[in-house]
């Protein structure tokens, strides 16, 4: 799993890092210190409540681990972004 971070969205409330300080570093302004992560192995949930938990939805996952299609116009590409949603 990889995250990927809309850094125009990011306003620095921080909320992700409560939900997972190891995952998510924030830079001195507050603000999501990177564009892209891969998530550590065993971090996947909590990376996925940090990301949920974002008011301005400024943090993507993708999914690495979905099959790839063997032909079309996406073949070859794994990776899809899915917007992170709120949970229930």
């Amino acid at each position: 799993m990889r995250l990927k971070v809309h850094p125009a969205l990011c306003v620095g409330h921080g909320v992700c890092r409560r939900f997972a300080p190891t995952v998510y570093h924030l830079d001195e302004e507050g603000h999501l210190a990177f564009h892209r992560l891969e998530v550590p192995p065993g971090l996947e949930r909590d990376a996925e409540f940090g990301a949920t938990a974002c008011p301005e939805r400024a943090i993507s996952i993708v999914h690495t681990d979905l099959p790839v299609p063997a032909a079309g116009p996406r073949a070859g590409r794994a990776p899809t972004v899915a917007p992170a949603v709120a949970p229930g």
